[in-house]
């Protein structure tokens, strides 16, 4: 019997939860939107085609003005700190933040419950820190004051 790949196992739990996702040709990857309880998100769900590690990512809409980045770099740093699983990245060069939660599955089958708690993770952790950073983008809170409020 042939063992799936995981490109297809992370298929398969997809579609065996619901989710409507397009795949990216030529990439090992998944695209769909989803909506949290401060704001809506674009998910790529990705396997490395060297290597066997997945990775979640959780972008925010839009991108961070030149002007604010240096603000928002340091309300991801702040954000960063502490969080036991997953990271948030920001692209200087255009201003993309997302968060990356990501496994290394060499000798290892991805389970259901790791599936899902892989892209739980970097929905709820965008989703709890999303309306900071949005205060801090757009000028109306300092990188601390934000962290402070999402982390009570």
């Amino acid at each position: 019997m042939r063992v799936p790949s995981l490109f297809e196992t992370i298929v398969k739990y997809f579609e065996q939860d619901g989710w409507e996702f397009t795949r990216l040709p030529g990439h090992q990857a998944l695209e769909m939107g989803a909506a949290g309880e401060h704001g809506n998100y674009r998910l790529i769900a990705v396997v490395e085609a060297d290597h066997p590690i997945v990775r979640f990512l959780t972008f925010v809409e839009g991108k961070v003005p030149e002007a604010r980045r240096r603000e928002v770099m340091e309300f991801l740093t702040r954000a960063n700190y502490g969080l036991l699983l997953g990271s948030f990245e920001f692209d200087v060069s255009d201003g993309e933040v997302r968060f990356k939660c990501s496994a290394d599955l060499e000798d290892a089958e991805l389970t259901h419950a790791q599936f899902s708690n892989l892209l739980l993770i970097g929905l709820t952790v965008m989703d709890r820190y999303f309306p900071g950073l949005q205060r801090v983008i757009q000028g109306t809170a300092d990188p601390a004051a934000a962290i402070a409020e999402a982390e009570v």
